[in-house]
């Protein structure tokens, strides 16, 4: 059996083909179209996967060791890190949830996985040696996974492949694929002529990528709504008590990449935010900064961003708020516009629109000689990205479907 494996930074999932040609999602469990892309365990303990994993990382009261994103780190030098009471390499634990998706796969299914193709961003990382780093990461946890034969296939392509079958006729289309990692566009010839050649090289015009989507969109809500209520702007006395000074610290930054808050946890920064308190008024902003790094809290605060993010999709303000995460210590309750995210994440905006550019002049296109664009993944369901292409190529011309499962159904067509 061929399967396709979208191998996500938020999301992951797994497609097959069916009898009648058409793809299908393998609901590991069922109702679940996708699976988180996290790995969770305590000490010593079963380590789980998926949706499940971030259940018992909830029920656990958010003990244990929860690693997310794990797309986004292998661009990058990752030390040996422990999850179960054991040691492993990075790419390890991306092979160990690799082989939890196929293993799964074989299970609700009843048969064997035979070939598997993978997705893959345009872009892992600005930087080329990082790039290539990143994908020969990527091959070498496939082969720890145990995978025999694979190949691997880019992700907007997957998503126009998967579009392409519901077309009537042939078109130029532009497709815009946003993760929660990278933006990937790819303009290609489209329609019942292309259908069914797996080697579709030819139709690729041109592809381009940017390693900034939706966890960069996240840091960018952090920073507009939510730094002030980690101390950001508080006044804090003097050492010589003569007046007083504008509190921001570069911890406060740090904080922005809040997968990875864990990692800034010290000794010298738990007395630096002892220190700090003891001379601001606004004591408790300190307190709650402490407690998200300290007690770990980065994850449930990047879904309490989320949570706003899906309802900034449907209206023009909404209420972020972090107690219903279970965390009543930081209760954070405040307003937040779509108006305000869109500028607080404009200049994301224009790189997304520089790098269709590209696209467009790499493949020696201009914007009238785009047929159709096809929007994919949940960040492009924002209002202002979508404005980013309704500003170049006009409503009428865009598309969407399967916003969270078009990549993968796609992986396993051809």
């Amino acid at each position: 059996m061929r399967i396709g494996i979208d191998f996500g930074t938020t999301n992951s999932a797994v497609a097959i083909v069916e009898a009648d040609g058409l793809p299908q999602i393998v609901q590991l469990v069922e109702g679940e179209d996708t699976q988180r892309t996290v790995i969770h365990s305590v000490d010593r303990g079963v380590i789980s996967y998926g949706n499940a994993a971030l259940r018992t990382y909830m029920e656990d009261g958010f003990e244990g060791r929860f690693l997310r994103s794990l797309k986004s780190f292998l661009p990058h030098d990752v030390p040996r890190t422990t999850v179960g009471g054991q040691k492993y390499e990075f790419t390890e634990l991306v092979a160990m949830y690799m082989r939890f998706l196929v293993e799964s796969t074989e299970a609700v299914t009843g048969r064997m996985v035979d070939h598997v193709t993978i997705g893959r961003p345009v872009r892992f990382h600005a930087d080329n040696r990082k790039e290539e780093s990143a994908f020969a990461r990527l091959q070498k946890a496939a082969n720890m996974a145990g995978l025999t034969s694979y190949d691997f296939r880019l992700e907007p392509v997957a998503a126009a492949m998967r579009y392409e079958l519901g077309l009537e006729q042939n078109r130029m289309i532009l497709v815009g694929d946003f993760g929660g990692g990278t933006a990937d566009f790819a303009i290609l010839r489209v329609g019942p002529s292309y259908v069914g050649g797996y080697d579709r090289s030819q139709d690729v015009l041109a592809v381009s990528g940017v390693a900034k989507a939706g966890d960069a969109l996240d840091a960018r809500f952090m920073e507009a709504f939510l730094l002030d209520e980690f101390g950001r702007g508080s006044m804090i006395r003097r050492l010589d008590q003569k007046g007083e000074d504008v509190w921001n610290p570069s911890v406060l930054h740090s904080i922005l990449r809040l997968y990875d808050v864990h990692r800034l946890r010290s000794h010298s920064l738990a007395e630096f935010l002892g220190r700090s308190e003891a001379r601001m008024d606004e004591k408790y902003k300190v307190q709650r900064l402490r407690k998200l790094i300290f007690e770990d809290l980065g994850y449930p605060m990047a879904w309490a961003i989320e949570a706003c993010k899906r309802a900034l999709s449907a209206t023009d303000e909404t209420t972020f708020e972090f107690r219903e995460f279970f965390v009543r210590d930081l209760d954070i309750r405040r307003r937040v516009t779509l108006v305000d995210y869109a500028m607080a994440s404009q200049r994301m905006m224009i790189e997304y629109q520089n790098t269709i550019q590209q696209t467009l002049d790499r493949a020696g296109l201009g914007v009238n000689d785009i047929d159709e664009v096809f929007l994919t993944g949940g960040t492009s369901q924002l209002p202002f990205v979508r404005g980013v292409f309704e500003e170049m190529f006009g409503q009428e011309r865009l598309r969407e479907a399967n916003a969270f499962t078009s990549v993968v159904e796609g992986l396993v067509l051809g």
